[in-house]
């Protein structure tokens, strides 16, 4: 049988021959890259791309350029270089443009189509191919130009100024194949491919490689096949009524050509031509009716018996999980992805191919599947060619996911979606892919309430919410109140904290030499925080999920710190000891020089402060009195004040209140310069400083250079140095100018000022520091030498 082709040469379309546009046109500009000028080419011939317009009556075939059409041009000037920029077509203009050296000179060009990088010229030519519907898909067509010279001319033009036009060479032949059909059961069914043979003829292979130099092209040694699969692109596919195919193919002189076409539900195999020559830019076209068509087996088919359609389900022991499937023409491949964190893990561990959560497994090719089809009953052995219905049951290995974390898997990597996709084809081609979605679901959002930091904090741990929440509330209220408020929820969505009202302060509010040098610190608002006596109320949010409401008793409601101890004993060692670095609390500089400097005084009931300036003293001029917590040790004529001492805090206190009498006058002494100006009004001083140490704060003073001072003050950290402590929490400030002993106490309450209002020191080593003095400076041996003082006890103000 030999079946008549019509063969024929292109024909360029007129309407493509309008001139090309001047690249000093700024219409036609985009940008450029530095030292470039964009360049608009003309491709004269052919021009048929992505649709084949064949002209029966005289044997031509026309077409035109896509948008998306590009070349590749070899681009060498005389003193640029070798350049291979990609040109794209512009539809509008009907140029191809692309960027060249903006460079006068001698310049050398050739192109090839489709673009293909630079080396090596290798045109995609393979033996599985697609087609848009029933138009020509230029990817497999390879053209090259015959290279051409311009001498002295600009880029993309020629000596005369005009655009410089490419004659493109076909390097293969074309077969255009027409089907129809007649066939009422056929003709309405979507064609799915056509497959073209040439018996004892290589006609497709990895690529068509294309030597510039003469202007060739051969086919690659690899993937060499005698046989084209043409399928259409998805959602693309003509009605077999009547169709085309178009077909690239090697020039040469070929025997029997074949064709197998396979719709939805049929095929048909019949011979095209037992001979026919066919040379390189030349078509060969025919029209042909087709009748006789067989049956397909039915296509493969995939039934979740227990969930029709495929809604996602909630992973349950004991849950029935079945699935009914069968390709009857034969099974020739069968895929199982298993998107799953949890599962990638295990399936990685047994050789399985995992990229992400994803896990591939071929069960046909891939001997290491071989545990999987193990472990799901009624998997067909062999697989391969198995045409009979078989059903998985996957009741049992499904629901092995939620027993996971007793075998080390994280249980967060088990709550969400497990995704089994089932893909089977079948050995026409065919194939079925669906996806089983299960999931775990993730408890719910908790919340749990503990006492914060003072007491009057509260804190909340959070569990279970998840990482893709879009809102997480965590508010809280009295019983009494209507209005609930929001606690602080930290940036990884694990705790929330319900804290008091702080405002910002830059300055001092009290008398102080150091109002220059105050640093910002923070007041409590009063009223605000965990407030004693309450219940409360609080819940979480966690975008439309809301827990149930809790309650706690406000923990600070019968609570309270220590007492300070009592200066009303007379057997303190700050009253009665010279060196009393075993001072169970109070200490002061009571020593051999001046022993007044501290004692206890009956009618007070307190600590008399009292400067001293004569005797053993008078070579420093001044030994102001004074008392602090913590130890004391003079082993020279240096003593050194150990700063601290441990206690249990329980509550943040608002302030503590102090009593005191005091008699100060005009700066007389300044042994170690004058912290204040000699003849200026002294202060008394007192400061309350809860601190975090571990250690002490160690000051020195006396006939030496004074050694480690601080103000709490001007310093929220004084521990860059030798002598010990570390944070400052907060702190209290009392400079008093009283020029006469009033016989009694004052009586005023200090408001802490907070440094870390979020810190409870309750573990430090040293937490609380009271220091009084009467000078201010007397570290520095500054100050009025008849000052005194009369301390008594301190109180904690809520």
């Amino acid at each position: 049988m030999k079946h008549a082709f019509t063969k024929g040469l292109f024909v360029a379309a007129t309407a493509t021959l309008i001139a090309a546009c001047s690249t000093d046109d700024a219409a036609d500009q985009m940008p450029v890259a530095p030292g470039k000028i964009e360049v608009s080419l003309k491709a004269a011939l052919p021009q048929s791309r992505a649709q084949i317009e064949v002209d029966e009556s005289n044997g031509r075939f026309s077409g035109s350029w896509e948008a998306t059409d590009e070349l590749t041009v070899y681009a060498e000037g005389s003193t640029s270089g070798e350049e291979t920029p990609k040109f794209t077509y512009d539809a509008d203009a009907k140029v191809f443009k692309g960027q060249l050296t903006n460079a006068t000179q001698d310049w050398t060009y050739q192109a090839v189509y489709p673009a293909v990088d630079a080396t090596p010229l290798n045109i995609p030519f393979g033996a599985e191919r697609t087609q848009k519907g029933s138009n020509f898909n230029g990817a497999y067509d390879p053209l090259v130009s015959v290279p051409v010279t311009h001498v002295g001319a600009e880029p993309g033009k020629t000596p005369q100024g005009e655009a410089v036009t490419f004659g493109l060479n076909r390097l293969t032949a074309i077969l255009a194949l027409t089907f129809e059909t007649d066939d009422a059961t056929v003709k309405a069914e979507k064609v799915k491919s056509v497959a073209l043979t040439a018996a004892g003829k290589t006609i497709a292979a990895k690529s068509f490689d294309i030597t510039l130099g003469d202007q060739s092209g051969a086919l690659n040694t690899d993937g060499q096949s005698e046989t084209i699969t043409l399928s259409y692109e998805a959602g693309s596919e003509p009605a077999a009524a009547s169709f085309k195919a178009y077909f690239n193919v090697p020039a040469a002189t070929y025997g029997k050509l074949s064709v197998v076409i396979t719709t939805e539900g049929h095929t048909k195999a019949f011979d095209l031509t037992d001979g026919i020559e066919l040379l390189a830019g030349e078509l060969a076209y025919t029209t042909k009716a087709v009748s006789g068509w067989t049956a397909l087996a039915a296509a493969p088919t995939l039934e979740w018996v227990d969930n029709p359609t495929f809604e996602p389900q909630e992973i349950k022991a004991g849950m029935s999980v079945k699935v009914n499937l069968q390709a009857a023409a034969g099974i020739e491949g069968f895929v199982i992805k298993v998107d799953s964190k949890g599962l990638a893990t295990i399936l990685g561990q047994m050789q399985m191919p995992v990229v992400g959560t994803v896990t591939t497994m071929d069960m046909i090719n891939d001997p290491n599947t071989e545990a999987i089809k193990s472990m799901i009953l009624e998997f067909p052995d062999p697989l391969a060619g198995h045409t009979e219905a078989f059903q998985l049951d996957l009741s049992t290995l499904v629901p092995l996911i939620l027993e996971l974390p007793g075998i080390g898997i994280s249980a967060e990597d088990i709550y969400g979606n497990h995704k089994f996709t089932l893909i089977m084809s079948d050995a026409l081609g065919r194939s079925i892919e669906k996806t089983l979605v299960f999931y775990v679901p993730a408890p719910n959002p908790t919340i749990t309430y503990a006492a914060g930091a003072w007491n009057d904090m509260a804190t909340f741990t959070l569990q279970n919410v998840p990482a893709d929440a879009q809102t997480v509330k965590v508010q809280y209220k009295t019983t009494d109140e209507s209005q609930w408020h929001d606690a602080e929820v930290n940036s990884d969505r694990t705790a929330a904290i319900a804290r008091p009202e702080f405002t910002s302060h830059t300055s001092a509010d009290w008398t102080t030499l150091e109002a220059a040098n105050v640093k910002p610190y923070k007041r409590k608002v009063a009223g605000t925080g965990i407030l004693d006596g309450k219940t409360y109320q609080y819940k979480l949010i966690v975008d439309s999920f809301e827990s149930e409401v809790a309650e706690f008793d406000s923990a600070a409601a019968n609570l309270t710190n220590p007492a300070i101890p009592t200066l009303d004993q007379k057997e303190l060692s700050c009253y009665t000891t010279e060196n009393n670095t075993d001072a169970t609390w109070w200490g002061s500089g009571n020593n051999t020089f001046a022993k007044s400097l501290c004692k206890h005084d009956a009618t007070y009931k307190g600590a008399h402060l009292k400067a001293e300036s004569g005797g053993l003293v008078s070579f420093v001029g001044l030994a102001p009195g004074n008392l602090f917590s913590g130890k004391f040790y003079r082993p020279s004529t240096d003593g050194t004040v150990y700063f601290g001492q441990p206690y249990q805090w329980a509550k943040r206190p608002s302030g503590v209140k102090v009593q005191y009498d005091a008699k100060t006058g005009n700066v007389n002494n300044g042994k170690h310069g004058w912290k204040i100006a000699e003849g200026s009004p002294d202060y008394a001083r007192i400061f309350v400083a809860i601190v975090n140490w571990e250690k002490t704060r160690d000051v020195t003073s006396g006939m030496s250079t004074p050694k480690g001072c601080w103000d709490p003050e001007t310093s929220s950290d004084p521990s860059g140095d030798n002598c010990g402590g570390g944070q400052i929490v907060a702190y209290a400030s009392l400079w008093i100018s009283q020029t006469a002993l009033k016989g009694s106490f004052n009586e005023v309450t200090l408001p802490f000022n907070w440094y870390a209002e979020d810190v409870n020191p309750a573990n430090a080593n040293y937490s609380l520091v009271i220091s009084c003095s009467t000078s201010a400076y007397g570290d520095y041996l500054n100050g009025y030498k008849s000052a005194e003082m009369y301390v008594g006890d301190f109180e904690w103000v809520y």
